[in-house]
């Protein structure tokens, strides 16, 4: 096998660490964030956050565009109240 070949089939993981992370290793990468707090926004919310993954049963999340989520105020209202 050539050279070329060889790096095509190859797979060269990056060193940025995974792109999805589960429940568990988001709230690990993210200490302000807890397990609870996370369940308790998806069942208010649903699945239809910026960053949330479905994956069969497995949530998976995308720690950047979740985040960028919250920062943008995805979930500046969780509970519920005040809405009209």
């Amino acid at each position: 096998m050539t050279a070329t070949a060889n790096a095509e089939t190859s797979y060269q993981p990056d060193n940025q660490g995974p792109t999805l992370l589960t429940i568990t290793q988001l709230c690990q990468a993210e200490p302000a964030i807890t397990k609870g707090g996370i369940r308790h926004l998806l069942f208010t919310k649903g699945h239809d956050l910026p960053g949330v993954y479905r994956f069969g049963r497995k949530l998976l999340f995308d720690r950047v565009e979740f985040m960028e989520g919250i920062k943008q105020g995805h979930t500046a209202q969780i509970s519920g109240r005040g809405q009209a």
